[in-house]
C-alpha cells in the first residue's frame, strides 16, 4: 500500500498528481503500478481532461477505471472529477463509451471549485485507490477499484466499485442528503439536485446516487442509504453497513457506552436486501464511532496500524466519520 498527502491548485493539477502517484513503480514495485492508457502517451503531464487507468490487482487482474475533469453545468467556476469504471479498454471509443462503462445518465463525482488550492490524501494499492479532498471545512471523497468480495475464489471475478460524494452537475455547496460520500450514499434527485426529478423515470432515479457497483452479471447498480421514507422501498436494494441505520443513530445501535478509550471501528460492508446477503467489504476504509477526542485529519493507531480520520463532506454527527488506512 502507498499513501500521499499533497496539495493542488486546481482540479486538473489534482488529477495529474493522482495519476503520477499511481503510475510510479516506486510506490508499488516494478510491474505492479497502475498503467495510464489514456492519454495514449501514458504521461500524466499530458492529461487534458480525462484519463483511463488499469490496475493489476493480485497480478492476474485487469482493473479499468476512469476520471474526467468536467466543468459543472449548474455551477459557474466549479470543475468536478467525474468517475467511471470499465470492463476493458478500446482506444477508439470515447471515455463514456468504453466497454462495460457505467450506463447511467449521472455518474459518481467529486464536486470541486475549479481554481481553489486544495489539500488531498490518497491511499492506494494495486486494486483500488481512496481519495479525500479538503475544500475549506468539507471533505469530498472517492473509492475507485475493487471491493473485497464475499465469495469463493473467482466466483465474483470483477467486484468493481465506483464511489464519489455526489453525482454529475451536483453543486459543491449543496447541503442536501444527496451530497454524501460513498460510505453513506445519497440520491441526487431526492437529495436536493433541483430540476432532475421531472427528467427521469423512477427507474432512472435509482441511478443518481454517489455509489455504483458492478454485479457478477456485469450489471451496474446503485447503492443508497440516505433517502426519503416514501422512497425507501424503491431504493433498499443495495446499502452500506453500518451507516444505513436512519433514523436511529448508528452509535446507539452499536454501543451505548462511549468513552475516550472506547473507539468503535467496523468494516464497511455493501449488502443487498433483495435477495438478502453481504456483497463485499470496502478495502482500507472503516466506519469509526465516538468522535469525542477525535478530529478530522487525526491519526489513530488501531492494532498497531495508523489510520487517518475524515468526516462525510460537511457533516459532524458522531456517526458520520470514517478512517482510511495510512501505511
Amino acid at each position: 500500500m502507498a499513501v500521499l498527502e499533497s496539495t493542488a491548485n486546481n482540479t486538473l493539477e489534482l488529477v495529474k498528481k493522482i495519476v503520477a502517484f499511481l503510475t510510479d513503480p516506486n510506490n508499488f514495485g516494478y510491474g505492479n503500478q497502475w498503467q495510464l492508457l489514456r492519454p495514449a502517451t501514458g504521461i500524466a503531464a499530458d492529461i487534458v481532461d480525462e484519463v483511463i487507468l488499469k490496475g493489476v490487482g493480485d497480478g492476474q487482474d485487469e482493473i479499468y477505471v476512469g476520471m474526467k475533469v468536467k466543468p459543472n453545468a449548474k455551477s459557474e467556476g466549479q470543475i468536478d472529477i467525474v468517475l467511471n469504471g470499465f470492463a476493458g479498454f478500446d482506444p477508439y471509443l470515447a471515455w463514456y463509451e468504453q466497454p462495460g462503462a457505467i450506463p447511467h445518465p449521472k455518474l459518481p463525482t467529486i464536486p470541486l471549485v475549479g481554481d481553489v488550492r486544495t489539500t488531498f490524501w490518497l491511499s492506494a494499492n494495486t486494486s483500488r485507490f481512496i481519495l479525500v479532498v479538503q475544500m475549506s471545512t468539507q471533505y469530498e471523497s472517492a473509492y475507485v477499484g475493487f471491493l473485497k468480495p464475499v465469495a469463493v475464489e473467482r466466483q465474483y471475478p470483477y467486484p468493481l466499485a465506483i464511489g464519489g460524494s455526489y453525482i454529475e452537475d451536483g453543486k459543491w455547496d449543496n447541503t442536501g442528503p444527496g451530497h454524501s460520500c460513498f460510505l453513506n450514499p445519497g440520491s441526487g434527485v431526492y437529495g436536493g439536485l433541483g430540476g432532475f426529478g421531472a427528467v427521469y423515470t423512477d427507474d432512472a432515479n435509482e441511478n443518481t446516487t454517489s455509489l455504483r457497483l458492478r454485479r457478477p452479471d456485469g450489471v451496474w447498480c446503485s447503492a443508497l442509504n440516505k433517502t426519503l421514507s416514501d422512497k425507501a422501498a424503491m431504493f433498499e436494494k443495495l446499502c452500506v453497513w453500518p451507516q444505513n441505520t436512519e433514523p436511529t443513530n448508528v452509535l446507539t445501535v452499536l454501543d451505548n457506552s462511549l468513552t475516550v478509550e472506547n473507539v468503535i471501528m467496523f468494516p464497511c460492508l455493501l449488502y443487498e436486501t433483495f435477495p438478502p446477503g453481504i456483497v463485499g467489504q470496502f478495502d482500507g476504509v472503516y466506519f469509526i464511532g465516538n468522535r469525542e477526542d477525535l478530529a478530522v485529519k487525526d491519526v489513530i493507531i488501531h492494532n498497531g496500524q495508523p489510520y487517518k480520520v475524515f468526516n462525510n463532506v460537511f457533516r459532524r454527527d458522531n456517526d458520520e466519520y470514517f478512517v482510511v488506512q495510512w501505511f
